[in-house]
């Protein structure tokens, strides 16, 4: 029988996360505080007193935490060296403690904009998606479907209604497609998560947004961003992936755009967003109604 570790809510204290830590590796010190959201998570990068790095990752929420530990060991594994190592966790503390890959990330240099880089970035992400099996599901287009209309439930007055209709219509097109095949996604792949070493070796980190998902939603940050100012680069991780996007393909994609346009159009709407994070996600939303939606 499984035993409920109980915890109390909210985000652990460095301090409690740092004495689980000393139990397993010893005495460390922070080397650097690299948390994106510390109000959600926090990630340190410790080391031991023998040199040794690696790094600390836990969560305020549950299912965030269950994502990382799920692809850590479930999926990298099947990544080898080419994605961290889980070396502890603790259900208590929301915590998972994993190895540090070599390199830097792509998107801090013009690693960003390499065909190569992204051609083996794509067959990285190719041993993410074969490693499990996939999951045949008709539920896909309807959990966009209602992720959509949450979201735009608290936009009515934000977003001109003719706009959310003519987003709905993208949501009604991935409806036709009755059977998708899910895979294990990484669901955040960009550059930013692109550790490249002086060799051009391409390796992947941070899956705390892994889920089972069509393995087209690991395009999407790529085509937001960088594909739509360089072709090539599409052409490249497609390569690399050894798969060309299909009509059903891009339907699906356009569908977790809508979804993810929205949220975000509903999260910079109730928060204090600066500036560029509301121009971002204008600028989402106007390419998911626009003419050319890709």
């Amino acid at each position: 029988m499984r035993t409920i570790t109980s915890r109390r809510p909210g985000l652990s204290s460095e301090a409690e996360v740092l004495d689980r830590v000393h139990r397993t590796l010893g005495p460390v010190d922070v080397v650097e505080d690299r948390s994106p959201r510390p109000n959600t998570g926090r990630l340190l990068r410790i080391a031991t007193r023998s040199g040794d790095t690696c790094f600390v990752k836990w969560y305020r929420d549950t299912p965030d935490y269950q994502r990382e530990l799920i692809a850590l060991t479930t999926y990298t594994p099947a990544l080898g060296s080419d994605a961290p190592k889980l070396i502890d966790s603790d259900e208590a503390l929301q915590m998972v403690l994993i190895s540090e890959v070599a390199g830097e990330a792509a998107s801090l240099s013009e690693s960003a904009w390499d065909p190569l880089v992204h051609y083996r970035a794509g067959a990285l992400i190719r041993t993410l998606h074969e490693s499990a099996p996939p999951v045949i599901s008709d539920q896909f287009a309807r959990q966009c479907a209602a992720r959509f209309e949450e979201a735009a439930s608290r936009l009515e007055h934000v977003v001109d209604s003719a706009l959310l209709s003519e987003a709905r219509v993208v949501i009604a097109r991935a409806m036709d497609i009755h059977q998708v095949s899910l895979v294990p996604t990484h669901r955040d792949n960009h550059p930013g998560n692109w550790m490249v070493d002086s060799g051009g070796h391409v390796r992947l980190i941070d899956f705390g947004m892994s889920e089972y998902d069509p393995w087209i939603v690991d395009a999407f940050a790529l085509e937001h961003d960088y594909w739509r100012i360089d072709p090539s680069l599409k052409v490249a991780f497609l390569s690399g992936y050894d798969r060309e996007m299909s009509h059903d393909d891009e339907s699906l994609l356009r569908a977790h755009h809508a979804v993810i346009a929205l949220q975000t159009m509903a999260k910079v709407h109730l928060s204090a967003a600066t500036k560029s994070d509301k121009v971002r996600a204008r600028d989402m939303f106007d390419r998911l109604v626009g003419s050319t939606l890709f």
